[in-house]
């Protein structure tokens, strides 16, 4: 196996007119009938969040297009319209209110709808019992623990039904259960809910529930084959730069977690 650079990628220099260009020549496609969990990762200032951003119509490309479904994100004036209904984003930090419940909390993005009350209330209920915390609906933020807050962090990016989640290191301010709790609810929502989850983490774990495993270089995306890194036990992608040599150890465990019954 070799990690591929995906098409148009070319090896040209990341710095022109001095300006630093982190992403450049990038091709991704994701089916439109699939529920999918893309794996993110690549060095730290790499690029994975602010392709997450692009994607998200957070920030805007100096070239090309950025599509979700029959939308063309990039050319947008309001994305903020696609993002209230397309769109659901879960950070690092929960960034949860303090002073609001966690039923509250969730709700927030139907109120930005202008979604009637009685309506949601009801949808941030089954939001967070898509996550297990309908019984803590009445707590705030500081009587609840750290991975419960991501939970209904998740729950508020799921409530207004997207069809894309984004997740930028949702584990990494978690302890080790609490983070394999997220990833696994991660990859159950996606199925549920039929949606396409994009997951930024150095979290091994993650292997074992993504379908696709993308790594950033240089400003270029390249596609590692799960399946035949599993089968090999071998990493052919060698990283550039020593600043992500470490890649070469985390491939490996991130393959062998996601496609065990390849090695019988």
């Amino acid at each position: 196996m070799r990690a591929a650079p995906l098409p148009g990628s070319n090896s040209e220099s990341i710095r022109r007119d001095n300006l630093s260009v982190v992403l450049r020549e990038i091709h991704l496609a994701g089916q439109r009938s699939r529920s999918e969990l893309v794996a993110l990762t690549g060095a730290s200032g790499c690029g994975k969040s602010t392709l997450l951003q692009l994607i998200g119509g957070l920030d805007h490309p100096q070239s090309g297009e950025i599509w979700i479904d029959d939308v063309c994100v990039s050319s947008l004036r309001r994305p903020v319209t696609m993002r209230r209904h397309d769109v659901g984003f879960v950070f690092q930090l929960h960034h949860l209110l303090p002073a609001l419940t966690a039923q509250a909390n969730v709700e927030l993005p139907l109120v930005a709808q202008h979604t009637p009350k009685a309506e949601r209330h009801k949808r941030a209920l089954e939001a967070l019992e898509a996550v297990d915390l309908a019984d803590r609906a009445h707590h705030t933020p500081s009587e609840l623990s750290g991975g419960e807050r991501q939970r209904v962090a998740i729950a508020r990016a799921i409530v207004h039904g997207p069809r894309l989640l984004l997740a930028d290191e949702p584990t990494g301010a978690l302890d080790a259960a609490s983070a394999a709790l997220v990833l696994q609810l991660l990859d159950d929502l996606r199925t549920e809910r039929k949606m396409t989850v994009i997951v930024v983490s150095h979290d091994p774990r993650l292997g074992g529930h993504a379908d696709r495993l993308l790594v950033i270089e240089d400003g270029v995306v390249y596609r590692v084959d799960l399946t035949k890194m599993a089968v090999d036990g071998q990493v052919t992608y060698r990283p550039k730069r020593s600043a992500v040599a470490g890649l070469a150890k985390l491939l490996p465990l991130m393959a062998g977690a996601a496609r065990p019954e390849a090695e019988q």
